[in-house]
């Protein structure tokens, strides 16, 4: 086990959710977040596999969201989620 390994500390899921409400749901997550001082948590987005053509539209809006506050992020480990979820770190 890596003794460096951060845990997450609070995860939000945004399935099923239309852009608008992902953007509202990221930013207020964001903010209690940073509120309670946590240091890494995970944005659930899915990977888009019941999307219209098997496309999902929320990670790639996300990223552009947390590039828009200037915060550090990265896939989430393939056995918690891969592509489908994003490891954010706050300052």
């Amino acid at each position: 086990m890596n003794r460096y390994h951060q845990p997450v500390e609070a995860e939000t899921d945004l399935h099923q959710m239309t852009k608008d409400e992902a953007r509202k749901e990221v930013l207020d997550f964001l903010e209690e977040a940073e509120s309670f001082g946590y240091k890494k948590i995970r944005i659930i987005t899915g990977k888009g596999m019941h999307s219209k053509n098997g496309v999902g539209i929320l990670n790639d809006y996300v990223k552009e969201i947390l590039d828009g506050k200037g915060l550090k992020y990265s896939a989430a480990k393939y056995d918690e989620g891969g592509e489908g979820a994003i490891d954010v770190f706050l300052r």
